[in-house]
């Protein structure tokens, strides 16, 4: 049984499909769109039949086909920009329930509350001068000051910084990223998508370019557009989901980009983008029998869709899955829901399962590579989804099944593997410490958790040594490319920070026994809510579970805001590194992970009418990096640095008290890398501002208990 789909534009309204069914019959499904925006409350039978309702207390259709018009409440529809709540309203909690009618998820709908507990986000340093730290003499440092010593459900972001939504006394004319055209927008999604998340081929060199619009539009309900070809708006899944990204990104001429006005406005125009995205891939996977003929749908093959590709080396069939994964990546950055970010993802590995995506081999032909980089894409993100969680995947990391060869870039032909080999170790690694904590809680048998920690050193160990002789920027920084030797830079800094990540996390607990710092829940980061604090001992030491890697380390004076965890009963000689070994293993990860952050490059947006100029900075600093997936291991970092310092400074100078000092004054510079990178990434992802305030929070409680650690833009306790 075969169908055949045209596409026709109704100029401003409406995209249909005609579609000819075996008996010859033309039935339509109906591409919203939202230049005219749709009524609050649709009838039945508009519903019905996927029909646009005018609203009216006889609307149109119904009065042409002589149907009755009932009116029923409905929870979706309405103005796109809704109007601003007043203060006695309470705010609204969104359902896990939200964008979730596509079939194509492998994934259950999980509890809300179940990863109400986490996120971290970070990103390079934006515009952060190069700090020293240098790591030669950290091993003289880190000796001279310990070795003396003897060894023995609310996700945590709070996007509310900006409360509220535009109001309608909004101008026509306003700050907001628009574009003319899908070559437009193909050509910003190299600018800034691309060098951090390569899912589509390279680039042809009068790609790249970025030729942002003020947004127009001809209502206060209305999203906004292109005031010079006002009859365009995406309309393809892809094109959707790319511009739900980068209307996150401050237009270059706003002169405000972070007042109230400016980051509401972005928010409103990417949601719109976002939601219409995934009304567009749930059309696109529609069968008209489901609507006209139920009984005939099981049999019924899917449509082909007759329209243009929106890159031409990209399969179409490709594309639903590609939008997926941007849409992932949009509820976990911007909006903090990572039950949504792993949905989309297993959406997509179900949609490229289907397609054999995985099992290409070592295909050749026209989409060769894009069919690659789909695939491999997609099992970054389903993994990334396990890190954020603290869950095991839902593949297997080394399936045999999974035969497609890795993608390439032709200015690095390794970047993909160490890529991959890096997202692999950091998931091994996250399900070590999900082990770990089940070991301690029923005080199973530690032999396969000391055996493993052995093998994983042995795994990471090697790997971050390779890695930190990786050169990971160019002087003048590299343009975007067919080359793509800044996207081999970004992908091999990425990796090096997701290893450093994975040796901090395998050695988190015997340096520091995971006392919270937090007041919230990031990744597998324990919160100090989570840890209750008894009255009597609220000023006394951290009482690590007495085991080989407690040592003198773990019992230093302990400071009032940094709770004592509960006692474990763990036997001794449950880890087998000491927990001097393992604390300086951290602070080794954690310098490199804040200087591969701050090397990570900038977007070089460019003019098309002038191709050796760029966009001015917006307010003396970078365009956003984008895509920040991986920024949980800002959080690791700042973790372990933070307990450095504090438990530097809770031993009094012991040992070395210039060593200390210049100790102290490295980690200051660290964790200001760290805060540098997310405020640049939190220029355009409103969910890494919480993050990047609980990074803060701990690190000014040290400062203000032990005082003399200054970092960038602050004034000396």
């Amino acid at each position: 049984m075969e169908y055949h789909v045209d596409y026709e534009m109704d100029r401003g309204k409406q995209t249909t499909q005609s579609v000819l069914d075996p008996t010859g019959k033309a039935v339509k499904l109906v591409r919203r769109k939202f230049a005219t925006p749709p009524v609050k409350v649709a009838c039945l039978e508009c519903r019905a039949s996927r029909t646009r309702c005018d609203g009216k207390p006889e609307c149109a259709n119904c009065s042409t086909k002589g149907k009755a018009c009932v009116y029923t409440q409905s929870k979706r529809g309405g103005a796109r920009i809704r109007k601003r709540k007043t203060s006695s309203e309470n705010e609204a909690v969104l359902s896990n329930k939200d964008f979730n009618h596509c079939a194509l998820s492998i994934l259950p709908e999980n509890n809300q509350e179940s990863f109400a507990k986490p996120l971290s986000l970070v990103a390079p340093g934006g515009g952060l001068k190069q700090l020293d730290l240098s790591l030669d003499d950290t091993d003289f440092i880190f000796d001279s000051i310990f070795s003396a010593r003897r060894d023995t459900a609310d996700s945590g972001y709070d996007t509310s910084e900006h409360p509220g939504t535009a109001s309608e006394s909004d101008h026509l004319h306003s700050f907001v990223r628009v574009y003319n055209n899908d070559e437009d927008i193909l050509g910003a999604y190299y600018t800034y998508i691309h060098p951090y998340f390569p899912v589509l081929p390279p680039p042809e060199l009068h790609q790249v370019t970025d030729n942002p619009e003020i947004g127009y539009r001809s209502s206060v309900d209305a999203i906004y557009g292109s005031e010079k070809f006002p009859d365009f708006e995406p309309c393809t899944p892809l094109s959707l989901a790319i511009s739900a990204s980068l209307a996150l990104i401050p237009h270059p001429d706003d002169p405000k980009p972070t007042s109230t006005e400016s980051v509401l406005l972005r928010r409103e125009q990417a949601q719109a983008f976002a939601q219409s995205a995934f009304e567009s891939i749930e059309i696109e996977s529609e069968l008209p029998d489901s609507n006209n003929q139920p009984g005939e749908a099981l049999s019924s093959g899917p449509i082909p869709i007759n329209r243009a590709p929106f890159h031409p080396q990209n399969p179409l069939e490709n594309e639903s899955i590609i939008a997926l994964l941007l849409l992932s990546t949009y509820e976990y950055a911007q909006r903090g829901n990572i039950a949504k970010m792993r949905n989309r993802a297993g959406q997509a590995l179900n949609a490229a399962l289907n397609l054999s995506l995985h099992a290409k081999g070592n295909e050749q032909g026209y989409f060769a590579e894009a069919n690659r980089r789909v695939w491999w894409m997609t099992y970054i993100m389903v993994c990334q989804g396990s890190i954020l969680s603290n869950s095991p995947p839902p593949v297997l990391l080394y399936d045999p099944r999974f035969t497609t060869q890795v993608p390439t870039l032709s200015a690095d032909k390794e970047t993909w593997t160490l890529f991959l080999e890096a997202q692999q170790v950091i998931v091994t690694a996250t399900q070590f410490v999900i082990d770990l904590d089940v070991t301690l809680k029923t005080s199973s048998d530690t032999t396969s958790i000391w055996q493993r920690m052995l093998e994983l050193e042995g795994i990471i160990e090697p790997l971050i040594l390779k890695a930190d002789t990786w050169t990971l920027e160019s002087f003048p920084p590299v343009a975007l490319d067919k080359s793509e030797l800044k996207v081999s830079q970004a992908l091999r800094g990425i990796a090096r920070i997701k290893l450093n990540s994975a040796r901090i996390k395998l050695h988190r607990y015997c340096a520091f026994a995971d006392v919270p710092v937090f007041t919230k829940r990031h990744c597998d980061l324990k919160s100090s809510s989570d840890t209750p604090v008894a009255s009597s001992t609220a000023t006394s030491s951290p009482m690590p579970p007495d085991c080989n890697c407690s040592s003198s380390f773990h019992q230093l004076s302990s400071a009032t805001h940094i709770p004592s965890p509960s006692p474990l009963p763990v036997n001794c000689g449950i880890l087998p590194f000491s927990s001097t070994f393992s604390a300086k293993a951290c602070l080794k990860s954690s310098f490199a992970i804040a200087r591969s952050f701050s090397s990570l490059p900038f977007p070089q947006p460019i003019r098309a009418s002038d191709p050796i100029s760029y966009f001015p900075p917006m307010k003396n600093t970078n365009a956003p990096r984008m895509v920040p997936v991986f920024a949980c291991c800002a959080m690791q970092s700042s973790y372990a640095m933070i307990m450095l310092s504090y438990k530097t400074r809770a031993m009094g100078f012991s040992g070395n008290g210039e060593a200390a000092v210049r100790l102290l004054g490295q980690l200051g510079e660290g964790l200001g890398m760290v805060l540098e990178a997310l405020r640049n990434y939190s220029l355009a992802y409103e969910a890494l501002g919480g993050q990047r305030d609980q990074i803060q929070s701990a690190a000014d409680s040290v400062n203000i208990m032990h005082g003399g650690i200054i970092f960038e833009g602050q004034v000396p306790i």
